[in-house]
């Protein structure tokens, strides 16, 4: 008979109706599982981790937290009243600028259900993105990281502007999240993005053979990615290859990107796993979901010895279940090494800086000590949450938050949560 463990009770969602429901994470055999039930439509669940001895060294992480400086009072349940509220545990770390629903393309996998459209009411003026610089350098300070994103944020003409006037407001962390064809097209807009002030480029990149890319994007776009690449290391301008992880179709390919990754050191400075979570437009056949344990062992299976399971660490800035990282740090004759070797557990959770962004969370500790001159490769595993894995208890924990046009902070599985038809709660009304 299979043993049944309980590790805790949290509240969640019914991924028909999303309305909050009690729910219950469970070991069983080797695995864990999001067990709930709904009142109107039964009981259900979702496999959430394949290992319960990894997944409870994860959990038992304890990285100090800093809650919002502000914070506004709930006016209803959680996740439904999120403005961010005072219910609200961490700080955000990273905050995104939604500039467009718009796109270039209409991928088959998108849960911003982005397409091809000539205009958008909802695209914020000038004004507004102002007046959401200014929320967010009231609320969080100029040293937070922003992305600016979409839809296609490089459908906007005004793209440089935008960034020229978060740059003026004295953000210094402003990346630009692309599928990259404009970048690839316009040779001269690497060079205008970092002139105006971007510090990187957050690039769209499922895999390196064209298979991969016409399931995930609906068009063979590697030439486009590799163009990108080269623009922007002329440009001097970084890049972070970010990888949807779709069961089935690209998780072989986890291997294959690192390697390239590790190639590209010059330009490439982050690897972002992204394990595909069922929120908006979802056309390909739906496979088993993979979680940010999944993706762990995939990258530790596909990594020729460079790295263990256990090298991955909760990065801090949110919930241990929510991100996870290493940072691979180039050694001259010692090729790369996974800074959790250079670092002991007791030592990060010690030293761990809660002002340091996602991604430079090991880096900047090794640079405090002097062991770290910026020659290496940041990786981080995001485990975003849908209707099916939300759990409410790492939601407010969440350090990646969305700002609204009417200038509400919100986590952003919450900002983007719809139900299993793709259908969103009308909650935001430029979202709805």
């Amino acid at each position: 008979m299979t043993k049944i463990a309980m590790i805790r009770a949290t509240k969640s969602l019914c991924p028909v109706c999303l309305r909050a429901i009690d729910g219950q994470i469970v070991s069983r055999g080797n695995a864990v599982y999001l067990e709930k039930s709904c009142p109107e439509h039964g009981p259900m669940e979702q496999r959430i981790w394949p290992d319960a001895e990894h997944y409870e060294w994860m959990r038992t992480f304890s990285l100090r937290a800093v809650r919002p400086k502000i914070a506004r009072e709930p006016t209803g349940d959680c996740p439904w009243s999120c403005g961010i509220c005072s219910r609200h545990l961490r700080k955000t770390t990273l905050v995104e600028i939604e500039l467009t629903r718009r796109c270039n393309m209409r991928c088959p996998v998108c849960f911003m259900s982005a397409q091809e459209e000539p205009v958008d009411p909802y695209d914020p003026d000038l004004a507004t993105i102002k007046s959401m610089y200014e929320s967010i350098h009231g609320e969080m300070g100029p040293d937070v990281s922003i992305q600016l994103t979409g839809g296609e944020p490089t459908v906007r003409s005004d793209l440089a502007e935008i960034v020229r006037l978060g740059a003026s407001m004295g953000f210094s962390a402003i990346e630009i999240n692309t599928n990259g064809l404009a970048l690839s097209r316009n040779p001269n807009l690497a060079a205008a993005l970092k002139e105006a002030g971007a510090s990187g480029i957050y690039l769209q990149f499922d895999g390196l053979t064209p298979e991969v890319c016409r399931q995930i994007r609906g068009a063979d776009l590697l030439a486009d990615k590799l163009k990108v690449i080269e623009h922007c290391r002329k440009a001097g301008l970084q890049v972070v290859l970010a990888m949807t992880v779709i069961k089935g179709i690209n998780e072989h390919e986890i291997g294959h990107i690192l390697e390239f990754a590790l190639q590209s050191i010059d330009v490439v400075a982050g690897l972002a796993l992204q394990p595909a979570f069922f929120s908006g437009r979802f056309e390909v056949e739906r496979p088993d979901a993979l979680s940010m344990g999944d993706v762990i062992f995939l990258l530790a299976e596909q990594s020729k010895g460079l790295i263990d399971i256990y090298h991955l660490w909760p990065l801090g800035c949110s919930h241990p279940l929510c991100s996870a990282g290493v940072l691979l740090v180039e050694s001259e004759g010692k090729g790369f090494i996974p800074s959790s070797r250079l670092i002991s557990r007791e030592e990060y959770v010690r030293e761990f800086d809660p002002d340091s962004p996602q991604g430079s969370v090991f880096a900047d500790l090794l640079a405090g000590r002097g062991e770290y001159t910026g020659r290496g490769l940041s990786i981080v595993i995001m485990n975003y949450m849908d209707a099916w894995t939300m759990d409410l208890e790492r939601l407010q924990e969440c350090s990646m938050t969305v700002k609204t046009a009417d200038l509400r902070t919100v986590p952003f599985c919450t900002y983007h949560l719809t139900n299993g038809k793709g259908l969103q709660r009308a909650q935001y009304p430029h979202r709805a």
